[in-house]
């Protein structure tokens, strides 16, 4: 596996100059978390950092008491869940856009944050994965789709990712993580979860 650390944008070009990486972020209500449609602002950014491909893209506001953010990476395992790899972001501000770039979580993912004035990327990339989808098998991908409270410490599933090679196989629903067991033993499912700290984490952004 190659890790990535974080790296800061404090401006870029796009159709002008963008100062803020945080001054497209739409009103909300605070300690909200919700999806977010992809924008010109998140285009700069990803070129920025050398993706195209579109994201999925979850708009937070946050209390003063939230400092951080802790994602996971689950992997199923005979009905629990197996932590895969996990990671901390200590947030600049109060609200922000989290970007997230992974077609298939076994083979890792990308993070962009945009907080205040500070852009940062977090990679993980599994080199060499032992991932292939079988064939005849049906992939699923669901998302939050919905805006919903934040509180920290609570654990937010906003991706979730299955492969299964039943032919009566139906489409799979976010809720599912707070439920493994409906779940075959025969799917591999994988979840990526989000966790607002009220406290800061051990990996600081750079200065």
């Amino acid at each position: 596996m190659k890790h990535i650390n974080k790296i800061l944008c404090l401006a870029m070009l796009f159709l002008g100059i963008v100062t803020g990486c945080s001054q497209n972020v739409d009103s909300q209500p605070q300690s909200s978390l919700k999806p977010a449609a992809y924008n010109q602002e998140d285009t700069a950014i990803a070129k920025q950092f050398g993706y195209t491909a579109d994201p999925q893209i979850f708009q937070f506001a946050a209390d003063t008491a939230i400092q951080s953010l802790h994602y996971t990476v689950y992997k199923l395992n005979q009905g629990q869940w197996e932590v895969q790899w996990t990671a901390d972001q200590t947030l600049s501000g109060a609200r922000g856009r989290i970007a997230v770039y992974s077609d298939a979580l076994p083979s890792g993912y990308t993070i962009i944050m945009q907080c205040d004035n500070i852009c940062v990327k977090d990679q993980l990339q599994v080199d060499n994965p032992d991932f292939t989808l079988p064939e005849e098998a049906a992939f699923s991908h669901t998302s939050l789709n919905k805006e919903i409270p934040l509180e920290f410490t609570q654990e937010i599933p906003v991706l979730l990712q299955q492969i299964s090679t039943d032919k009566q196989h139906n489409s799979v629903e976010l809720d599912q993580f707070f439920n493994p067991g409906t779940f075959s033993d025969q799917d591999e499912v994988w979840a990526l979860t989000l966790t607002f700290q009220a406290s800061k984490a051990s990996r600081q952004l750079p200065a």
